[in-house]
């Protein structure tokens, strides 16, 4: 219990944003499995998103403005209280709102990069609701039964991975940034959008592909965050 309070001092208040967030998807995803809807997941990530930007205000950007690119992930956090609705009319709504989320979310980076607007926060606030966005749509997946219950595990392992960075004695509670990462996600998001379609021949397999991508993804950040600290002490 110390050493999980000595974590917790130590860590930045994102990083302990990160920790109160991921405890709370967790829980909320048992209370979505329990119900069979994604309400709870919808409202607590979005309420946990909304806490963020006000608990960060005065530190969006280097100049302390909330700035464009951040504005654009804030657009998709709204957009994805649309998702429910769309998924009622059908799959090709769902997967149109969901490319336009996807296209949104390289432009609010390429924003952020092209006016130097990158921060710590933004920096969250894109993984968070790229996270969210990943739960909802796997979610999807499992109540409609395009895609048995398991799915919900590839939605949960953003939460599980920063439970398991909390949990580890090393001082660093951040995965450093990837582009591979990046490549990863949006392949899941790709395979999870192909299963709502009629060919389940095709993409049952990118479905499995793509989650054994991002288990080794998070695998590859974990080992980024904990090699480090090994040598360290070796040393």
């Amino acid at each position: 219990m110390s050493s999980l309070t000595t974590c917790l001092r130590s860590a930045t208040r994102l990083e302990r944003w990160s920790l109160v967030n991921a405890i709370a998807m967790l829980l909320a995803t048992v209370g979505t499995v329990w119900l069979r809807a994604l309400g709870p997941v919808l409202v607590v990530g979005t309420a946990m998103l909304g806490g963020l930007v006000g608990i960060e205000r005065g530190r969006w950007t280097p100049t302390g403005a909330f700035g464009v690119a951040n504005g654009v992930t804030a657009l998709r956090v709204v957009l994805l209280g649309l998702l429910p609705p769309a998924a009622s009319l059908g799959p090709w709504p769902l997967v149109a709102l969901s490319l336009f989320l996807l296209g949104l979310d390289g432009l609010d980076g390429w924003l952020a990069r092209r006016y130097r607007l990158s921060s710590g926060f933004g920096a969250f606030f894109d993984k968070e609701t790229d996270a969210l966005f990943l739960l909802l749509l796997c979610g999807f997946a499992a109540f409609q039964g395009v895609l048995p219950l398991w799915i919900l595990g590839a939605g949960l392992l953003r939460y599980g991975f920063v439970v398991t960075l909390f949990l580890l004695p090393i001082p660093r509670k951040t995965e450093p940034r990837s582009s591979v990462a990046r490549y990863v996600y949006v392949g899941m998001v790709g395979a999870l959008l192909t299963s709502f379609l009629p060919y389940p021949t095709l993409s049952h397999p990118l479905v499995t592909v793509a989650t054994a991508a991002l288990l080794m993804s998070f695998g590859r950040s974990l080992w980024a965050v904990v090699a480090p600290q090994w040598a360290l002490r070796k040393s």
